[in-house]
């Protein structure tokens, strides 16, 4: 009856973007790159199917859904061919001419610029790749289209640190960002005097940010500034760390709760002010023109906080709502949301694998389903008188419940975090959120122009002040209790699947497909820390050994070292007691009952293969190597594949290896 039901009501579309992101998500798993022509055939031959059943429901329907998945597989290699790039192999270095296309970071005292058009005086240096990102310490008055002359060392894009980690190769191909960079030296600046719109956007964020921090100071005009222009250069990791333990570092992350809270603001404050006149509400329709000062408002947020993925999207979101208030029709509904994701996947096909399109669209999809249920329930039976101070309580902690639900396990896998006091939190924030900061953020700058911003402004600092000492109350409550599962890649296809199912079905058999993903992510998506860890771009190697895990070789507290704590969630130690090392190489006998040998000098490798199971090195091993040793890792494995993680199953199994790089020859890899 659930089928049939969702079925009648037309809600095949809902599935739409469910079944694109999982042809994304088939091609980015991929061991290597589809022929093109076959992707051409399998899409072609869906939509044919569409149109040749198009009288006949059933196949025009299965059909269909069958395209959006075609279409979804298609769409990543397209977007490469028109944004993508090649990616640098190996580091370069010289004095280079380039054109800034954007500022992507600056706090003062470094910037990050992405660089087009480089060019050099010897050929042989230059990159050659599309776009390139560079870090340059120092402030530099710079906008997008100057012309800059630097020395620059340019290296390859580094490849996941963990298996499963952010792929920043993956990112910056279909980006356009083929190479990272470093600048040295003095730098030249030819200003342009071109850039036209993003120029006075990026000059009017730029003096929005400026003025808030005067008057709010650095810490608190920090945050402020976050809130207004997207800029976050200025917000400490004490305060992120603050924040993400009380379950609110949402708050700081301009994203559908912001956009919703300023376009509604207008959109009430309009209607209410336009409402005052009895002629007015007698001649025009002040709701719709509401709802055109709030698509308005929307729109000009996004583009003064950057146009951050989550901002176009929440924006394109609350114009389908405001439309539908223009057009009488329901502005709620599931249908705008998988309008909303489609637009989303078909102009920034990557953003379904990062964290934030993940983290919103499970939210919005949650809470649109509750709005579905509870005007179901409204429908069969009276709601209950309440006081509006109880309902706005209920209502919020209603919200942060099915929201953090619904985000649970995208936190839990990108973040390592799931803030279980994070509804206290909501519950102490979000009425000053909603009533005071978003309001005066929004008052603040619209009477900037004036001058008239300070009192607004001040009242936004006070709502900030009110939110760390809240996020610093919950989390001394919480102790730092905070029960983190490592979680695998499936995880999130299991999460895929119960939204697309809590998304799809209109009665209550929509809540099974959320109840049922727990067991299945509880008992076969879980992962233990693993056993050996070697770093692919450092000399650290940790091995586990009884209740601990230490270094054989690296040192503590790196990039490589802090990853592995941070995703496994697990103390790295300096060293192990036990580990023998000399100029030859190390040897470590675990509690386990294996040994590790980890060889520095070719002369080892005839005693080290045959006393050790596991065998690393960071140069060639000899084939016999292979042969006497269970397992053998050297450098063209961690050249090819990145970062090993190895579980060591017992004497009787081989053991399991991980790698950060999958795919290793896709289109995003450096190949060697």
């Amino acid at each position: 009856m659930a089928v049939l039901d969702a079925v009648t009501q037309r809600r095949n579309f809902i599935l739409f973007p469910f079944f694109m992101i999982a042809g994304l998500i088939v091609y980015r798993v991929l061991p290597s790159e589809p022929a093109f022509i076959a992707l051409a055939t399998l899409i072609g031959f869906t939509f044919a199917t569409a149109w040749l059943g198009r009288d006949r429901a059933p196949i025009r329907e299965i059909a269909l859904l069958a395209s959006m998945f075609a279409l979804g597989m298609v769409l990543l290699p397209v977007h490469g061919a028109l944004f993508g790039t090649r990616m640098l192999e190996s580091p370069r270095y010289g004095t280079y001419t380039a054109r800034i296309e954007a500022v992507t970071y600056n706090d003062g005292s470094e910037q990050r610029w992405v660089l087009s058009d480089v060019a050099g005086e010897l050929d042989w240096t230059l990159p050659n790749v599309r776009l390139a990102r560079v870090t340059v310490p120092g402030a530099y008055d710079v906008s997008p289209g100057d012309t800059i002359t630097a020395r620059i060392r340019f290296y390859p894009v580094p490849p996941p640190a963990v298996p499963g980690g952010y792929d920043s190769q993956f990112v910056s191909h279909f980006d356009g960002i083929g190479a990272y960079g470093t600048a040295f030296g003095d730098i030249e600046i030819s200003k342009s005097g071109a850039g036209g719109l993003s120029r006075a956007v990026k000059d009017l964020r730029a003096a929005i940010t400026t003025r808030i921090v005067s008057q709010l100071g650095e810490r608190i005009g920090g945050i402020a500034a976050a809130l207004v222009t997207g800029d976050q250069s200025r917000i400490t990791e004490d305060d992120r760390n603050l924040m993400a333990s009380a379950g609110i570092a949402h708050v700081i992350a301009i994203s559908g709760l912001h956009l919703t809270l300023v376009a509604g603001t207008m959109f009430a404050c309009v209607r209410f002010f336009l409402s005052l006149g009895h002629g007015v509400t007698q001649r025009f329709p002040i709701k719709k023109i509401a709802a055109g000062f709030g698509i308005a408002t929307a729109l000009a947020y996004m583009v003064i906080s950057g146009m951050v993925i989550p901002a176009v999207r929440s924006t394109i979101m609350l114009a389908l709502i405001f439309a539908a208030i223009i057009a009488g029709r329901q502005a709620l509904t599931m249908r705008n949301v998988a309008i909303a994701g489609l637009a989303i996947i078909v102009f920034e096909p990557t953003s379904v694998f990062r964290a934030s399109f993940q983290l919103s669209f499970a939210a919005v999809i949650a809470l649109i389903a509750a709005y579905e249920l509870a005007r179901r329930n409204r429908e069969d039976r009276e709601r209950p008188q309440r006081g509006r101070a109880l309902t706005l309580m209920l209502d919020i902690a209603t919200t942060s419940i099915i929201a953090g639900l619904a985000t649970l396990v995208f936190t839990a896998y990108h973040f390592q975090q799931t803030a279980p006091f994070g509804v206290l939190g909501n519950l102490m924030v979000m009425p000053i959120v909603s009533f005071v900061m978003m309001p005066a953020a929004l008052l603040g700058t619209l009477l900037l122009p004036l001058g008239l911003e300070a009192i607004p402004y001040a009242g936004l600092g006070w709502s900030i002040e009110a939110m760390l000492w809240c996020a610093g109350f919950v989390r001394n409550l919480s102790g730092g209790f905070d029960p983190s599962p490592i979680l695998s890649p499936v995880a999130l296809g299991v999460a895929l699947f119960a939204l697309a199912w809590l998304a799809y079905f209109r009665t209550h058999m929509r809540i099974t497909g959320p109840i049922v993903a727990v067991p299945l992510i509880a008992f076969f998506c879980l992962e233990q820390a693993p056993d050996i860890f070697i770093a692919d771009q450092s000399q650290a190697l940790a091995v586990r050994s009884g209740d601990r895990v230490a270094l054989i070789a690296g040192r503590n507290n790196t990039f490589a070292t802090t990853i592995w704590s941070e995703r496994y969630l697990t103390v790295i130690e300096d060293a192990h007691t036990a580990t023998g090392c000399d100029s030859l190489g190390c040897i470590l006998s675990t509690e386990e009952g294996y040994t590790v040998a980890l060889v520095k000098s070719r002369d080892a490798f005839d005693e080290d293969c045959r006393i050790a199971e596991i065998v690393i090195a960071r140069l060639t091993a000899p084939p016999q190597c292979e042969t006497a040793a269970k397992l053998v890792v050297d450098a063209s494995d961690l050249a090819r594949y990145g970062a090993h993680m190895i579980d060591w199953n017992g004497p009787d199994l081989p053991p399991t290896i991980r790698t950060a790089i999958d795919g290793p020859d896709r289109p995003w890899r450096i190949q060697l």
